[in-house]
C-alpha cells in the first residue's frame, strides 16, 4: 500500500516538474496567496497545487489536488494534513 502512494507521489511530481521548470510559467519570485484562491497548474491540467481551505475556520492547507474531477477538490497530497 505504501508503494501505490508513493508512486502516485512520483506521478503528481512529474506532472508538476514541467510547470515548475518552465520560467514562462513560475517566473523567479512568484508567489501563491491562500487569500486570493490562486493555483499553480501542471501543464496537461490534470493537478494543481496551492492552497486549499481546512477544516479550521480561516486556516489553509498547502496541497496538491486533481483539477478535472467534477464535485470538491479531490486532495491527492497535503503537508500535514
Amino acid at each position: 500500500m505504501a508503494a501505490s502512494w508513493l508512486l502516485l507521489l512520483f506521478q503528481v511530481l512529474f506532472a508538476f516538474s514541467g510547470c515548475i521548470a518552465g520560467a514562462s510559467q513560475i517566473g523567479l519570485g512568484s508567489r501563491l496567496l491562500a487569500s486570493k484562491g490562486e493555483i499553480w497548474g501542471s501543464n496537461n491540467r490534470t493537478f494543481a497545487f496551492g492552497f486549499t481551505p481546512s477544516d479550521t475556520h480561516d486556516r489553509f492547507l498547502v496541497g496538491i489536488w486533481f483539477t478535472e474531477l467534477p464535485g470538491d477538490r479531490t486532495v491527492v497530497w497535503s503537508a500535514n494534513r
